[in-house]
């Protein structure tokens, strides 16, 4: 609980993404959902992705297809790329190891503040909200992203040589 946060924020886990996964808390902007959705993932909170998916986008997707990807993928860290807050977008590259293979999902979130639906207050406790924040859609860019190196340093933010942690 006391371990830095898999969002990278630079919180731990407790004072970052954990009150949200709870439902203590709702995300204050786009940047701070994408986060906790990708902590999400690496703590098997496959509901917390699904609830937090746009009602107007929800039935592009499930929560058994949510669970089987995540249950093939450990997840080794996130690189947020860049931010726009004014369109509420957000590009990050999520690096994960699938069948011992490294892997990345490098996307453009769309992020959008809607009426909170039945799905997500089920899991709120007690917050007087009317809205929140909730992923819409992406795209997937086609830029080349470089896959580290033996002594590059971690994907996983530890601050160790790849080839010592992670690879």
């Amino acid at each position: 609980m006391n371990n830095p946060c898999p969002c990278k924020s630079g919180n731990t886990y407790k004072q970052c993404c954990y009150p949200l996964h709870l439902g203590n808390e709702i995300a204050q902007s786009a940047e701070q959902l994408m986060r906790s959705r990708y902590c999400a993932f690496t703590k098997n909170d496959n509901e917390y992705v699904y609830v937090t998916h746009s009602p107007t986008t929800r039935e592009n997707i499930s929560l058994d297809a949510i669970t089987q990807w995540n249950k093939q993928c450990e997840w080794l860290g996130l690189d947020i790329r860049h931010v726009d807050k004014h369109n509420h977008v957000v590009e990050f590259v999520a690096w994960y190891k699938q069948d011992g293979k490294l892997a990345f999902h490098h996307e453009v979130s769309q992020f959008k503040q809607q009426t909170i639906d039945t799905a997500l207050i089920h899991r709120l406790t007690n917050l007087d909200e009317s809205s929140a924040w909730y992923y819409l859609d992406a795209t997937y860019p086609e830029k080349v992203i470089k896959m580290p190196q033996r002594n590059d340093n971690c994907i996983c933010g530890s601050k160790k040589k790849y080839k010592r942690c992670c690879g």
